[in-house]
């Protein structure tokens, strides 16, 4: 770990003929982060059937995590997740999925959250949350 010889961590030390003191000079090299070109990347909001809540329930608990869902989305979204046993709530960044999934978790339902490029299964239009309609 000295700095003797090429090639030290860009750190060199002078040291000053006037009481001893020693001035630090630091190399500073610019180095720039390669930015992602991908966007990031949709996730799906998932409501799974169970045969435990009533279509009411669901539907209440869908206006109550979702905010701006009406009750005619909100409807045919449970008609579609009780017919083909699964239906997309809505479509989002990653980060508010999984808080809609939470909350949908919270109030008992079963939720989960998937990319949408890789998402496989029924519900596919069933969208219809917030941002769309």
């Amino acid at each position: 770990m000295s700095d003797s010889g090429g090639g030290g961590g860009g750190m060199e030390k002078a040291k000053d003929k006037k009481k001893g003191l020693s001035t630090i000079v630091i190399d500073k090299t610019d180095t720039q982060m390669e930015e992602e070109d991908t966007p990031e990347e949709m996730w799906r909001v998932v409501l799974h059937n169970d045969e435990v809540h009533t279509f009411n329930y669901v539907i209440r608990s869908l206006q109550k995590v979702m905010g701006t869902l009406d009750k005619k989305k909100a409807f045919d979204i449970c008609t579609v997740t009780h017919g083909q046993g699964q239906a997309t709530v809505d479509e989002c960044w990653k980060e508010q999925a999984m808080k809609y999934c939470l909350g949908l978790q919270r109030q008992g339902l079963t939720a989960s959250i998937a990319p949408s490029n890789k998402f496989e299964g029924g519900g596919n239009d069933a969208g219809g949350g917030p941002e769309s309609g």
